[in-house]
């Protein structure tokens, strides 16, 4: 958990940790403490990241938070999921009398949580999450409070929107390198088997293809022990 200034402009906090060039869980553990302290009625806060059917939590203020997410990944539904899902808010005014994930309530009000406002994190793409505030008193949350939550919820989409862009760029780039590694040993193995079969560099590579195929291997794979037999 991240301890905010003494003194700061929570807001401006806010603002700044966006822009900067922390990992994004560092970038979400402060959003999260942030939304704790500003966000009226919020007792313990979590963001969930949801990629593909593997959930987690990927921040928290306080162990309560991160039990009560874990019981909703463990049944596959609870607000938090719908939240990430649907990209929507969702607000439990009170477990104890709300009927749509029992087990969820149950570990909610063992916790001694009574309700909760989840806010989607509205990103587009294979990563989704929503950002979690979880209230000690019934109907903790009124239209104020949803509207400051969806601010915080706002910064923590664009900080997980960064990072995925991040990711896709890095994975390019090695997609990229490899493929040029790649590019590399089959010209050498082309040029090994021309010389030795004084062949066309398309026979060549017909060559190679049917020992892939044969062999069940990558075309990489054959190529790469042509060249590697040869040097020895």
């Amino acid at each position: 958990m991240t301890d905010i200034r003494s003194g700061a402009d929570p807001f401006a906090e806010l603002g700044r940790i966006v822009l900067g060039e922390e990992p994004l869980e560092a970038v979400l553990d402060r959003v999260a403490t942030l939304a704790k302290q500003l966000v009226p009625g919020a007792a313990e806060v979590s963001v969930t990241l949801v990629d593909g059917d593997a959930a987690r939590t990927a921040a928290y203020t306080g162990d309560v938070a991160r039990d009560i997410d874990l019981t909703q990944y463990e049944h596959g539904d609870g607000p938090c999921l719908t939240a990430a899902r649907g990209r929507e808010i969702v607000r439990v005014g009170d477990f104890a009398t709300d009927e749509r994930w029992p087990p969820v309530a149950q570990a909610a009000l063992r916790h001694g949580m009574r309700g909760v406002l989840s806010v989607g994190l509205p990103v587009r793409e294979r990563v989704i999450g929503a950002l979690n505030m979880y209230a000690a008193e019934p109907d903790a949350y009124d239209s104020a409070g949803i509207e400051v939550a969806e601010t915080f919820a706002a910064h923590a989409a664009v900080a997980l929107a960064n990072a995925t862009l991040y990711a896709s760029a890095t994975r390019l780039a090695e997609q990229m390198a490899e493929a040029m590694r790649s590019r590399a040993v089959i010209e050498q193995a082309k040029g090994i088997l021309m010389a030795q079969r004084h062949c066309t560099a398309d026979e060549a590579f017909e060559i190679l293809t049917q020992a892939s195929q044969r062999a069940n291997k990558k075309l990489r794979e054959i190529a790469a022990a042509i060249v590697e037999s040869t040097a020895k």
